[in-house]
Protein backbone atom coordinates (compact mmCIF):
# COMPACT_ATOMS: atom_id res chain seq x y z
CA UNK A 1 0.00 0.00 0.00
CA UNK A 2 1.36 3.61 -1.23
CA UNK A 3 -0.06 6.17 1.45
CA UNK A 4 -1.10 8.90 -0.87
CA UNK A 5 -3.12 12.24 -0.07
CA UNK A 6 -4.24 15.18 -2.46
CA UNK A 7 -4.96 18.90 -1.47
CA UNK A 8 -6.15 21.63 -3.79
CA UNK A 9 -7.46 21.94 -6.98
CA UNK A 10 -6.50 22.64 -10.49
CA UNK A 11 -4.61 20.75 -12.39
CA UNK A 12 -2.57 17.90 -10.69
CA UNK A 13 0.94 18.41 -9.00
CA UNK A 14 3.21 15.96 -7.49
CA UNK A 15 5.24 16.73 -4.82
CA UNK A 16 8.11 13.98 -4.43
CA UNK A 17 9.95 13.59 -1.04
CA UNK A 18 13.70 13.27 -0.42
CA UNK A 19 14.33 10.26 0.86
CA UNK A 20 13.84 10.47 4.62
CA UNK A 21 10.61 12.69 4.00
CA UNK A 22 7.04 12.31 4.23
CA UNK A 23 4.26 13.74 3.35
CA UNK A 24 3.70 16.45 6.14
CA UNK A 25 7.83 17.91 5.38
CA UNK A 26 6.11 19.33 2.09
CA UNK A 27 3.61 21.37 4.63
CA UNK A 28 4.93 25.32 3.15
CA UNK A 29 5.01 24.26 -0.14
CA UNK A 30 1.56 22.94 -0.27
CA UNK A 31 0.14 25.89 1.30
CA UNK A 32 1.46 27.86 -1.34
CA UNK A 33 1.01 25.53 -4.01
CA UNK A 34 -2.53 24.38 -3.44
CA UNK A 35 -4.42 27.39 -4.04
CA UNK A 36 -3.18 27.03 -8.10
CA UNK A 37 -2.65 23.01 -8.63
CA UNK A 38 -4.37 19.61 -7.08
CA UNK A 39 -1.31 18.61 -5.13
CA UNK A 40 -0.86 14.82 -4.75
CA UNK A 41 1.79 14.05 -2.31
CA UNK A 42 2.85 10.57 -1.41
CA UNK A 43 5.16 8.35 0.73
CA UNK A 44 7.41 6.39 -1.41
CA UNK A 45 7.71 2.34 -0.88
CA UNK A 46 9.88 2.40 2.33
CA UNK A 47 9.00 5.30 4.07
CA UNK A 48 6.74 6.52 6.64
CA UNK A 49 3.09 6.01 5.51
CA UNK A 50 3.63 3.30 2.94
CA UNK A 51 4.55 -0.35 3.21
CA UNK A 52 7.90 -1.48 3.56
CA UNK A 53 8.37 -4.97 2.00
CA UNK A 54 11.83 -6.47 2.40
CA UNK A 55 14.31 -5.09 0.07
CA UNK A 56 16.31 -4.97 -2.07
CA UNK A 57 14.63 -1.51 -3.14
CA UNK A 58 15.46 -0.33 -6.81
CA UNK A 59 14.44 3.59 -8.13
CA UNK A 60 12.76 1.95 -11.49
CA UNK A 61 10.46 0.45 -8.55
CA UNK A 62 9.18 4.21 -7.88
CA UNK A 63 8.79 4.73 -11.17
CA UNK A 64 6.62 1.87 -12.09
CA UNK A 65 5.01 3.01 -8.23
CA UNK A 66 4.00 6.49 -9.61
CA UNK A 67 2.59 4.94 -12.56
CA UNK A 68 0.45 3.29 -10.49
CA UNK A 69 -0.58 6.22 -8.42
CA UNK A 70 -1.43 8.12 -11.64
CA UNK A 71 -3.67 5.34 -12.90
CA UNK A 72 -5.26 4.79 -9.44
CA UNK A 73 -6.05 8.77 -9.30
CA UNK A 74 -7.30 8.73 -13.24
CA UNK A 75 -4.53 11.53 -13.36
CA UNK A 76 -3.34 11.29 -17.58
CA UNK A 77 -0.50 13.95 -17.48
CA UNK A 78 0.58 15.99 -14.43
CA UNK A 79 3.47 18.38 -13.15
CA UNK A 80 6.23 16.73 -11.42
CA UNK A 81 8.19 18.43 -8.15
CA UNK A 82 10.71 16.45 -6.33
CA UNK A 83 13.08 16.89 -3.88
CA UNK A 84 16.78 14.99 -3.39
CA UNK A 85 15.53 11.09 -3.83
CA UNK A 86 12.01 12.37 -5.30
CA UNK A 87 13.89 14.91 -7.82
CA UNK A 88 15.49 11.91 -8.88
CA UNK A 89 12.78 9.72 -9.18
CA UNK A 90 10.78 12.41 -11.29
CA UNK A 91 13.72 12.48 -13.63
CA UNK A 92 13.55 8.93 -14.16
CA UNK A 93 9.85 8.79 -14.54
CA UNK A 94 9.94 12.04 -16.99
CA UNK A 95 12.66 9.87 -19.11
CA UNK A 96 10.55 7.06 -19.05
CA UNK A 97 6.73 8.84 -19.37
CA UNK A 98 7.02 11.64 -21.58
CA UNK A 99 3.55 11.92 -22.30
CA UNK A 100 2.72 11.69 -18.59
CA UNK A 101 4.86 14.89 -17.15
CA UNK A 102 3.49 18.50 -18.31
CA UNK A 103 6.67 20.04 -16.60
CA UNK A 104 9.40 19.13 -13.75
CA UNK A 105 11.13 20.78 -10.96
CA UNK A 106 13.97 19.06 -9.69
CA UNK A 107 15.52 20.58 -6.03
CA UNK A 108 18.86 19.30 -4.60
CA UNK A 109 19.37 16.33 -6.71
CA UNK A 110 21.97 14.36 -8.94
CA UNK A 111 21.77 12.27 -12.08
CA UNK A 112 23.97 9.97 -11.26
CA UNK A 113 26.12 8.78 -7.82
CA UNK A 114 30.21 9.62 -7.84
CA UNK A 115 32.16 7.60 -5.55
CA UNK A 116 32.21 10.64 -3.06
CA UNK A 117 27.94 10.73 -2.69
CA UNK A 118 28.22 6.64 -2.44
CA UNK A 119 30.21 6.16 0.40
CA UNK A 120 28.22 8.76 2.51
CA UNK A 121 24.83 7.29 1.63
CA UNK A 122 26.41 4.06 1.92
CA UNK A 123 27.25 4.96 5.75
CA UNK A 124 23.86 6.57 5.59
CA UNK A 125 23.02 2.28 5.47
CA UNK A 126 25.46 1.19 7.68
CA UNK A 127 24.00 3.49 10.37
CA UNK A 128 20.20 2.99 9.59
CA UNK A 129 21.48 -0.65 10.21
CA UNK A 130 24.04 -0.88 13.02
CA UNK A 131 23.46 2.23 15.33
CA UNK A 132 19.93 3.68 13.95
CA UNK A 133 20.29 5.91 17.63
CA UNK A 134 23.33 7.83 16.06
CA UNK A 135 21.64 8.47 12.55
CA UNK A 136 20.47 11.62 13.06
CA UNK A 137 24.05 13.15 13.94
CA UNK A 138 25.57 11.36 11.08
CA UNK A 139 22.98 12.91 8.06
CA UNK A 140 21.85 16.43 9.41
CA UNK A 141 25.53 17.87 8.50
CA UNK A 142 24.93 16.60 4.84
CA UNK A 143 20.95 17.64 4.97
CA UNK A 144 21.30 21.01 6.42
CA UNK A 145 23.57 23.84 6.14
CA UNK A 146 25.46 24.85 9.51
CA UNK A 147 23.98 28.55 9.94
CA UNK A 148 20.19 26.59 9.69
CA UNK A 149 21.61 23.77 12.54
CA UNK A 150 23.25 26.37 15.01
CA UNK A 151 20.26 29.01 14.28
CA UNK A 152 17.43 26.76 14.91
CA UNK A 153 18.12 24.69 17.98
CA UNK A 154 14.46 23.49 18.51
CA UNK A 155 13.94 22.74 15.45
CA UNK A 156 16.99 19.89 15.67
CA UNK A 157 16.14 18.77 18.92
CA UNK A 158 12.40 18.20 17.50
CA UNK A 159 13.85 16.65 14.84
CA UNK A 160 16.37 14.24 16.43
CA UNK A 161 13.54 13.25 18.70
CA UNK A 162 11.39 12.50 15.73
CA UNK A 163 13.81 10.54 13.87
CA UNK A 164 14.90 8.23 17.39
CA UNK A 165 10.84 7.58 17.65
CA UNK A 166 11.19 5.76 14.32
CA UNK A 167 10.04 1.93 14.40
CA UNK A 168 12.79 -0.42 13.47
CA UNK A 169 11.55 -1.46 10.05
CA UNK A 170 11.50 2.72 9.13
CA UNK A 171 15.44 1.79 9.74
CA UNK A 172 15.91 -1.07 7.69
CA UNK A 173 13.82 0.56 4.59
CA UNK A 174 15.63 3.55 4.85
CA UNK A 175 18.68 1.40 4.30
CA UNK A 176 17.68 -0.27 1.64
CA UNK A 177 16.45 3.16 0.47
CA UNK A 178 19.99 4.39 0.62
CA UNK A 179 21.08 1.29 -1.20
CA UNK A 180 18.72 1.68 -4.06
CA UNK A 181 20.09 5.59 -4.51
CA UNK A 182 23.69 4.07 -5.14
CA UNK A 183 22.80 2.38 -8.80
CA UNK A 184 21.35 6.17 -9.85
CA UNK A 185 21.81 7.04 -13.36
CA UNK A 186 19.79 9.59 -15.46
CA UNK A 187 19.67 10.00 -19.34
CA UNK A 188 19.08 13.94 -19.16
CA UNK A 189 18.86 13.93 -22.53
CA UNK A 190 15.64 11.99 -22.88
CA UNK A 191 13.83 14.25 -20.47
CA UNK A 192 11.81 17.04 -22.89
CA UNK A 193 9.30 18.50 -21.17
CA UNK A 194 9.77 22.07 -19.56
CA UNK A 195 12.40 21.71 -16.60
CA UNK A 196 13.17 23.81 -13.55
CA UNK A 197 16.62 22.79 -12.00
CA UNK A 198 16.67 24.59 -8.40
CA UNK A 199 19.43 24.30 -5.60
CA UNK A 200 20.33 25.59 -2.73
CA UNK A 201 23.82 27.97 -3.28
CA UNK A 202 25.08 26.06 -0.08
CA UNK A 203 24.48 22.71 -0.84
CA UNK A 204 27.41 20.48 -0.30
CA UNK A 205 25.84 16.72 -0.93
CA UNK A 206 24.80 18.10 -4.15
CA UNK A 207 26.53 21.28 -4.70
CA UNK A 208 25.60 23.83 -7.25
CA UNK A 209 27.62 22.81 -10.10
CA UNK A 210 26.17 19.97 -10.46
CA UNK A 211 22.96 21.39 -10.83
CA UNK A 212 24.64 23.83 -13.99
CA UNK A 213 25.50 20.76 -15.14
CA UNK A 214 22.00 19.25 -15.11
CA UNK A 215 20.37 22.15 -16.27
CA UNK A 216 22.92 21.99 -19.24
CA UNK A 217 22.02 19.04 -20.28
CA UNK A 218 18.39 19.21 -19.96
CA UNK A 219 17.00 20.29 -22.95
CA UNK A 220 15.31 24.05 -22.00
CA UNK A 221 16.19 23.93 -18.58
CA UNK A 222 16.35 26.73 -16.74
CA UNK A 223 18.36 27.27 -13.09
CA UNK A 224 17.41 29.04 -9.72
CA UNK A 225 20.27 29.06 -7.37
CA UNK A 226 18.52 29.82 -3.91
CA UNK A 227 21.09 31.57 -1.69
CA UNK A 228 21.79 31.49 2.08
CA UNK A 229 20.70 27.53 2.30
CA UNK A 230 21.79 23.90 1.76
CA UNK A 231 20.61 21.06 0.85
CA UNK A 232 17.13 20.79 2.61
CA UNK A 233 16.51 23.90 0.79
CA UNK A 234 12.73 23.13 0.98
CA UNK A 235 12.89 23.48 4.92
CA UNK A 236 15.08 26.36 5.01
CA UNK A 237 14.04 28.67 2.74
CA UNK A 238 10.76 27.57 2.39
CA UNK A 239 9.44 31.14 1.04
CA UNK A 240 12.03 31.45 -1.48
CA UNK A 241 12.02 27.99 -3.10
CA UNK A 242 7.69 27.97 -3.58
CA UNK A 243 8.24 31.90 -4.88
CA UNK A 244 10.53 30.05 -7.50
CA UNK A 245 8.36 27.59 -8.32
CA UNK A 246 5.33 29.59 -8.87
CA UNK A 247 6.80 32.53 -10.71
CA UNK A 248 8.34 29.72 -13.18
CA UNK A 249 4.87 27.82 -13.59
CA UNK A 250 3.46 31.62 -14.38
CA UNK A 251 6.12 32.25 -16.81
CA UNK A 252 5.42 28.81 -18.44
CA UNK A 253 1.70 29.15 -18.99
CA UNK A 254 1.96 32.64 -20.05
CA UNK A 255 4.50 31.10 -22.86
CA UNK A 256 2.42 28.24 -23.62
CA UNK A 257 5.10 25.84 -22.73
Amino acid sequence: MIFSESVGSGEPLLLLNGIMMTTATWAAQTRALSPHFRCLLHDFRGQLRSEKPPGPYSMSMHVDDLEALLEEQGIERAHLVGTSYGGEVGMMFAAAHPERVRSLTVIACVSRVNDVLAEGVTRWARTAREAPEQLWDVTAPYNYSPRFLDENPVFVEAARQRMASQPAEWYRALADLCEAFVTLSVDLSAIRCPTLVLCGQDDSWAPAPRHREMAANIPGSRLVLVPDCGHMCTMERPEAVTRALLEWHAASESTGQ
